[in-house]
């Protein structure tokens, strides 16, 4: 009698056993079934599946009506991430940036304060900065000769200050709303009113305090190249960098430190954070160095990588030191890389040859907060019946400011007969 009672014990416990890990898995197919609202394409021979069509647009990777909604919708208005404190030494020192179309410079005043205005002359809307990187308390613009201080103000502006009522105060640099954290990371606002959504600083603080960033960093270098694909397709992967073996290329003062200073200042893992639109920061495993990625668009298929390397104050003299080879080859290979990839991702009419919905679930939760936004503005300009660009500023049209156009408008034809005069 116990031997048929254990028989059946034993029977029943196979049974349970084999029906526990079928009854997880359909629990875990119910809970990603009610988790996503994106479903992924179905095999041809499959009967009676049901699946709801991506929210994303076809023309998602290279949509030129997308890019300008993109430039309405999220470089007009939020807050992007463009550099650090540390990259700045010595007032006048200088970085110039092309944000989806719209040129822009950063620059350290006289006193200790980074500020960024349109590089455009008010006036004329020529280039100030030339330079993507560079140094100089004067900025002129080489069309009317006018020259601005690092505050954006108008200092010089020959044959105007004739002008009965021209004010230099209000023709300086159109400023940019810009904030520095607490951890010394730059960001700036687009848009054009006096006042603008307040800055969100705390992923910045929490990776800052917990690796040690911010103000005890210091800039190590930096590279800057273009990629023919669009801005988007880089936010699908955790880490564009996705080997460190160039770290063997930094240099020893800074990579073998006292091991009193290991135990504070060296990072027992690898941490990854997005801090605007465009912008990622990097903390690399085992040493005082941390990198920013920014990958910054130009058009709906060219953006501009920019790669920044930084590491802590104890590292020791990095003055002479340049990017490793080693890591410049590497960031050339994923850019061929995600060019080729970018091919396939789309056809030659620029509409997407593969969707949203086969991404990774990890990745496509930034283009779905992207998708937000653009729906967001969608209907604010649904509401209003017309496109909004926050970014634009608005003309002046006064007595004064027509008696200085008509004073450009002479300049430009003089300047235009002496051109003449000298190529005849």
């Amino acid at each position: 009698m116990a031997a048929i009672v254990l028989v059946v014990l034993l029977a029943g416990l196979t049974f349970l056993f084999q029906m526990r890990p079928r009854s997880l898995l359909n629990d875990y197919k119910s809970r990603l079934s009610k988790k996503s609202k994106l479903v992924a394409p179905h095999k041809e021979n499959e009967a009676n599946v049901v699946s709801k069509e991506s929210d994303f647009p076809t023309d998602w990777w290279a949509g030129s009506d997308l890019f300008e909604l993109e430039r309405r919708a999220i470089f007009s208005k939020r807050w992007l991430c463009l550099s650090h404190r540390s990259r700045f030494s010595r007032a006048g020192d200088y970085h110039s940036y092309e944000v989806a179309g719209i040129p822009i410079f950063l620059i350290l005043g006289k006193d200790g304060v980074v500020r960024a205005f349109h590089n455009v002359c008010r006036h004329r809307a020529y280039t100030v900065t030339r330079k993507e990187s560079g140094s100089s308390l004067v900025l002129g613009c080489r069309y009317h000769g006018w020259s601005f201080n690092t505050y954006g103000q108008l200092v010089k502006a020959p044959h105007f200050d004739q002008v009965p009522g021209f004010d230099r105060s209000q023709n300086g640099l159109f400023a940019i709303h810009t904030a520095t954290t607490s951890f010394d990371f730059i960001l700036v606002n687009l848009e054009a009113s006096a006042t603008v959504a307040p800055l969100e600083a705390s992923p910045f603080d929490f990776l800052a305090s917990r690796h040690g960033l911010g103000g005890q960093s210091t800039w190590v270098g930096g590279q800057t190249m273009e990629g023919q694909f669009n801005w988007k397709i880089c936010l699908r992967l955790k880490r564009f960098i996705d080997d460190e073996t160039w770290v063997q290329d930094l240099p020893r003062q800074a990579y073998t430190l006292l091991l009193w200073r290991l135990s504070s200042n060296l990072r027992k893992h690898s941490d990854d954070i997005r801090v605007s639109p465009f912008t990622t920061i990097h903390t690399v495993k085992n040493t005082v160095y941390w990198y920013s990625l920014s990958f910054i668009p130009i058009s709906e298929r060219r953006t501009s990588i920019r790669f920044d390397l930084y590491c802590s104050k104890d590292s020791g003299n990095l003055d002479s030191f340049t990017i490793p080879k080693r890591l410049i080859d590497l960031l050339t290979k994923r850019t061929l890389a995600l060019e080729v990839e970018y091919k396939s991702f789309t056809d030659d009419s620029g509409f997407a040859a593969i969707t949203i919905p086969t991404l990774d679930p990890n990745t496509e939760v930034a283009q779905k907060e992207i998708l937000d936004l653009l729906k967001s503005h969608t209907k604010l300009e649904r509401q209003q019946g017309t496109e909004v660009f926050p970014a634009t500023r608005k003309p002046r049209k006064n007595a004064r400011f027509e008696q200085a156009e008509q004073l450009c408008k002479e300049l430009d034809c003089q300047d235009t007969l002496n051109r003449k005069s000298l190529a005849w």
